[in-house]
């Protein structure tokens, strides 16, 4: 009995056989579209994994425009002058953007997915376990990466 129930096991770990690539293509498929994607709400625009001081790096920036030998320029001054409110104005814009980017909005993100592995004779159904358990964020290394979770073999 304990050696049928092993036998049993280790063939329902080994995946499925299809008698033809294009069957194994047509399970992983059929398997694919019950999750293909899930709709998370999340940050408009991908999130650093750390925040950004944006005045942090402004005074960073201007202060190696104060530090720069200008010397050779006949106008360093006016120079210096109109690169420092161009930073002044960049980075203003880049703290609105910032801004916009923290707006949560509904995102279509794809949970499963299919991959020919003709080299082993086999299709590869894989699946992101954060965006199946709704955990996934529009946020660096908060997206999850996708696993084998099928194989159909022909």
């Amino acid at each position: 009995m304990k050696s049928l129930s092993i036998t049993l096991l280790s063939i329902s770990l080994m995946g499925c056989f299809y008698s033809s690539e294009q069957k194994a293509k047509e399970a992983c498929e059929k398997w694919r579209v019950k999750r293909a994607e899930v709709t998370i709400t999340s940050f408009r625009d991908e999130q650093p994994a750390q925040p950004v001081d944006r005045a942090k790096e402004l005074k960073l920036a201007l202060s190696a425009i104060d530090k720069e030998d200008l010397s050779s320029y006949r106008d360093a001054e006016k120079f210096r002058s109109e690169t420092r409110a161009f930073q002044i104005d960049f980075f203003d814009a880049l703290v609105e953007e910032d801004q916009k980017g923290l707006e949560m909005i509904d995102h279509q993100v794809t949970a499963r997915w299919c991959r020919t592995d003709s080299a082993i004779s086999q299709i590869l159904g894989y699946e992101n376990k954060k965006v199946i358990t709704r955990v996934w964020q529009n946020k660096q290394g908060e997206k999850g990466k996708g696993e084998v979770a099928k194989r159909y073999r022909y």
